[in-house]
């Protein structure tokens, strides 16, 4: 069976050089891990436009303004056989406010100290490297 890669999209959402996680629950795979807020690309969905109801649907947080930050790819090998994921990192400039009560402000000692999702360890790394969360 040939596997097609997953589009995901995920929101680098910064404010004061800290970026927002939030943490993986039970019975999802890889409860506990921590990651960006995003989802999977709908067919025939603009990744853009993808992102932005991911946000609204997570958060209730509307972002005009997103910028592509990167692209990035992570074979994950779950119980069920193995998810390719091809991840589109979009960066935004955001306010804090309620919606943020479902995550967490990381600066570059706690993103570094925290188990981040293994897909997402390069563009944590990508982030403080462009010194973007400090």
């Amino acid at each position: 069976m040939e596997r097609v890669p997953a589009p995901v999209v995920i929101a680098l959402l910064l404010n004061h050089h800290r970026v927002f996680m939030t943490q993986r629950n039970a019975p999802k795979p890889l409860a506990g891990e921590w990651e960006f807020p995003g989802g999977n690309v709908e067919m025939e969905e603009p990744p853009v436009d993808a992102l932005r109801r991911e946000l609204i649907e997570e958060l209730e947080l509307p972002v005009r303004r997103l910028i592509l930050f990167g692209a990035y790819s992570h074979l994950y090998e779950f119980p069920e056989g193995p998810v390719h994921y091809v991840l589109l990192a979009y960066r935004a400039n955001v306010r804090d406010g309620a919606w943020a009560r479902a995550g967490r402000w990381m600066g570059a000692e706690a993103l570094e100290a925290a188990s981040v999702v293994a897909g997402s360890v390069p563009i944590v790394s990508d982030l403080l490297t462009a010194h973007l969360v400090r």
